[in-house]
């Protein structure tokens, strides 16, 4: 059978190659401890190769969100639980962020809007 992350052989009905299989372990292991940057130390150091890091972090195995959904949101939700807000963004929360673009604020001005006179500042 092939991998269902990376898509190489993985072994006689198994649905995950070892590497892969490696980093969801690891994944579930540091779940809500650790920020991305420092899964992917992790990941590092227990010799997962980049391409098989990428790979899973970019499958969606359930359809629910990708790995790299799941640790945002966990991240989100580490964060908001530490300023007392009871918010719970899902991996689903944050898939449909990822590909809508999400509407948030612009570091820019729209193009019909004017600066204010330089008193009223």
């Amino acid at each position: 059978m092939r991998c269902a992350s990376c898509h190489e052989p993985a072994g006689f009905l198994k649905s995950l190659c070892a590497d892969c299989g490696r980093v969801f372990s690891l994944y579930d292991q540091h779940k809500g401890d650790l920020g991305l940057s420092q899964l992917l130390d992790v990941f590092i150091a227990d010799g997962v190769p980049r391409g098989k890091i990428e790979a899973a972090l970019a499958s969606d195995l359930d359809g629910v969100g990708a790995l790299q959904d799941r640790i945002t949101a966990d991240m989100a939700n580490s964060l908001l639980a530490a300023m007392g807000l009871q918010r719970r963004h899902t991996p689903a929360d944050v898939k449909r962020l990822r590909e809508t673009g999400g509407a948030g604020a612009s570091t820019s001005r729209p193009g019909n809007d004017v600066v204010p006179p330089r008193g009223h500042r």
